[in-house]
């Protein structure tokens, strides 16, 4: 695979055919015309190392370029050959550090245009890389970019470096800053290598944020599953009133794959009049076929239950909201615009808990902003969820579930 690849990458393709033999040479014009010039001794040892890299022999390969490397008075078209065919079995046996020592020798052996001297710098580079080689590999990504070189991933593999040494704070730090010089979309690579830093380093806020991050621009079912339970494990994070939300988020996010979450999340949902959002996820864990299987029966009676709750909340609500509003307190009007959320009626959802939240004397304020966030979301108004999600305080979890909801919803809450 390697050594294909190296073929290919080298774009030494034209091909020379010697008594039925095919040897790989160099595209180069000047080249061209010495082509067929191949001495007997030279040409026989390599035809005999061209099949033998054919048959995946690359170290009788080695020994017949060798052979052929000894011969006097060689062109410079058999001495391009011989280090061309030298990489492509380094290349074979995964010797990264040989096979830079081979390309480099191509430079100065064969004729190549500038375009595909840089690309032979950045193929050299990362050979050195991957060796573990580090002065060699700054070396050779040097001249890359001084030959004229823009792919960013050298630069990106120089941060690598601290990686690998566990230098985990330069890790994070020199990541950050090359994000911030680049501006735009950040690199996946670099995002990785933050969260991955400080997940080394323990810090758990920050190997967090980075996994946030990470979601916001490369969103998959593994990401979400990895952040939803690095958020769960932050100091202070309050599972017992933010339980629902990991299950809501878990279902939402296609992370729920097994009845438990689906049955946990409506059950809380019920208890706490979202009738509607109980039955929602019940029809969807049906749909999807998670549900309806050993407790099939059982998760029926379950969704029916949901089904008949979702009558009784619509009946009872004006009654409810009412009383609430003739509360001290805005805890009761919060719950009621979340059970409106649940029903679908954002707009009446919206007015209700923010008229929940100016009652004030909450002993969860932050927990009623984080319903508005969601009331804000269901509405299409996410500049307004944006704006309160920024304005939660404490480290209860309440912020970073808010951010959750913001990534689902595809709005950057680092933005």
């Amino acid at each position: 695979m390697i050594a294909k690849h190296f073929l290919r990458a080298a774009l030494l393709a034209s091909a020379l055919t010697m008594g039925g033999a095919v040897v790989v040479s160099a595209p180069t014009p000047a080249n061209a015309a010495e082509a067929k010039k191949f001495s007997p001794e030279v040409g026989n040892a390599l035809k005999a190392a061209q099949e033998a890299l054919k048959a995946g022999k690359y170290k009788d390969a080695l020994d017949k370029i060798d052979e052929a490397e000894k011969k006097s008075g060689k062109s410079a078209f058999e001495t391009c050959t011989i280090e061309t065919l030298r990489g492509s079995a380094y290349s074979g046996l995964r010797d990264s550090g040989n096979l830079a020592k081979a390309l480099e020798a191509t430079l100065s052996s064969c004729q190549l245009p500038d375009g595909e001297v840089v690309k032979r710098d950045q193929m050299i580079a990362e050979s050195y890389f991957t060796a573990k080689n580090y002065p060699k590999f700054s070396a050779a990504a040097d001249k890359y970019y001084k030959d004229g070189g823009t792919d960013q991933k050298l630069k990106e593999l120089s941060v690598q470096i601290y990686m690998d040494q566990k230098d985990y704070a330069n890790a994070a730090k020199a990541a950050r800053a090359m994000i911030q010089a680049q501006g735009g979309k950040p690199s996946k690579t670099l995002l990785q290598t933050v969260a991955n830093a400080e997940y080394n380093m323990d810090h758990k806020p920050a190997f967090t944020e980075a996994m946030e991050r990470l979601l916001v621009y490369y969103p998959d079912a593994d990401s979400w599953d990895g952040v939803i339970r690095a958020v769960q494990k932050l100091p202070g994070f309050n599972s017992n009133r933010l339980q629902i939300d990991v299950l809501r988020l878990q279902i939402a996010t296609g992370v729920a794959k097994e009845a438990g979450p689906y049955l946990e999340f409506s059950q809380l949902a019920m208890s706490d009049g979202l009738g509607a959002e109980a039955k929602a996820a019940m029809d969807k864990g049906f749909k999807a076929g998670i549900l309806g299987k050993a407790q099939g029966d059982r998760e029926k009676r379950l969704a029916d239950m949901a089904g008949k709750q979702v009558e009784d909340d619509q009946r009872k609500l004006p009654d409810d909201e009412k009383e609430a509003a003739a509360q001290p307190d805005g805890k009761q009007l919060v719950r009621i615009g979340t059970q409106y959320l649940a029903l679908g009626n954002t707009a009446k959802a919206i007015d209700i808990i923010q008229a929940g939240i100016k009652k004030d004397q909450l002993k969860y304020p932050e927990e009623a902003k984080l319903r508005l966030v969601q009331a804000y979301l269901a509405a299409g108004q996410k500049p307004k969820a944006l704006e309160i999600a920024k304005s939660i305080k404490g480290t209860d979890g309440t912020a970073d579930v808010a951010r959750l909801y913001l990534i689902q919803a595809g709005v950057n809450p680092f933005a």
